[in-house]
C-alpha cells in the first residue's frame, strides 16, 4: 500500500508548487491582480489528494486481504461479518473464477502445462510431488486480480472519502482499528479536534468547488477571504493527517 502514500506525496508536492507560484506572482504584481484564485486551487486539490490516497490505499488493502496477504478486519460488535465480508462484487466480475473452479481439473492441465512445459505430464509423481506445483497454480490465480480491482474501483469510485465519518467508513474495508482514537495518537490532538479541523478544511473546499466560493452577505461578485497562511496551514494538516493515518494501517 505504499505507494498510495507515494502518490499523495507527488500531489501535496504539486499543491506546494501552486502555493509557491502564487506567492511569487503575488510578490511582483500590483495590487490590482488579485491572485488568489490560485490558492483556492491549491486548496481544491489538497482534499483531491486526500480523497485519492483514501480511494487507493482501500483498494489496495482489499486485494491484499483477498491474496491473504492481509488480514481481515474482525467484525464490529453489532455485526456477523466485517465490512471487507460486506462488499459487493457483481457475478459477472466474479464469473470467470466460477468457471476456473467449476472445470478445476481442466484448467490446472492448462496451467501446469504452460509453466512446467508439455513433457511434465510424461512422468510419474506420487501427490506430495504434485502438492507444490498445483500450490503455486492455485496462488498465481488467486494473485491474478484485475477482476476484483476494477469491482473496487468501480464501487467506490462513486463515493468521496473527505469527511471524517466518511473516512472512517472506507478504511473499515481493512481495518477494524478506531481510526481517529489511533490516528489521535499520531498527531497528539484529541479525536474531536482533528474531525473538526478536517471537516472545516472539506467544508471551505466545497464552498470553491460548489459555490464559487462566493459570500452571499456581501455585493455581487464577493467572495470569502483567503491568503496563504490559511491554505498553507490546511495543506501541513492533510499531509500530516494521511502520513499518521498510513502509519496507523
Amino acid at each position: 500500500m505504499q505507494s498510495a502514500l507515494d502518490q499523495f506525496h507527488i500531489s501535496i508536492g504539486r499543491v506546494r508548487d501552486l502555493i509557491a507560484l502564487h506567492n511569487s506572482v503575488k510578490a511582483q504584481a500590483t495590487g490590482a491582480l488579485d491572485v488568489s484564485d490560485m490558492l483556492r486551487a491549491a486548496l481544491v486539490l489538497a482534499v483531491s489528494a486526500l480523497d485519492y490516497y483514501v480511494h487507493e490505499v482501500v483498494t489496495l488493502g482489499m486485494l491484499e486481504i483477498h491474496r491473504g496477504n492481509r488480514s481481515e478486519p474482525i467484525p464490529s460488535a453489532n455485526t456477523t461479518q466485517s465490512a471487507f465480508s460486506r462488499f459487493q462484487v457483481s457475478l459477472g466480475g466474479a464469473r470467470q473464477d466460477r468457471l476456473t473452479a467449476i472445470d478445476i481439473a481442466s484448467w490446472l492441465e492448462a496451467e501446469i502445462q504452460q509453466t512446467q512445459g508439455y513433457t511434465f505430464f510424461q512422468q510419474s509423481y506420487t501427490v506430495s510431488d504434485l502438492i507444490p506445483t498445483i500450490s503455486s497454480s492455485i496462488l498465481g490465480r488467486l494473485n491474478s486480480t484485475s477482476w476484483l480491482e476494477s469491482e473496487i474501483r468501480e464501487r467506490l469510485g462513486y463515493q468521496s472519502f473527505q469527511q471524517a465519518d466518511k473516512i472512517a467508513d472506507a478504511i473499515r474495508y481493512i481495518s477494524d482499528k478506531k481510526l481517529w482514537d489511533e490516528v489521535a495518537i499520531q498527531m497528539t490532538k484529541s479525536p474531536k479536534d482533528i474531525k473538526q479541523q478536517l471537516n472545516s478544511i472539506v467544508d471551505r473546499r466545497n464552498k470553491i468547488a460548489h459555490e464559487a466560493d462566493i459570500d452571499p452577505t456581501f455585493n455581487i461578485g464577493s467572495r470569502w477571504n483567503i491568503d496563504e497562511v490559511l491554505v498553507g496551514d490546511a495543506v501541513d494538516f492533510i499531509e500530516m493527517l494521511v502520513e499518521s493515518i498510513h502509519q496507523v494501517l
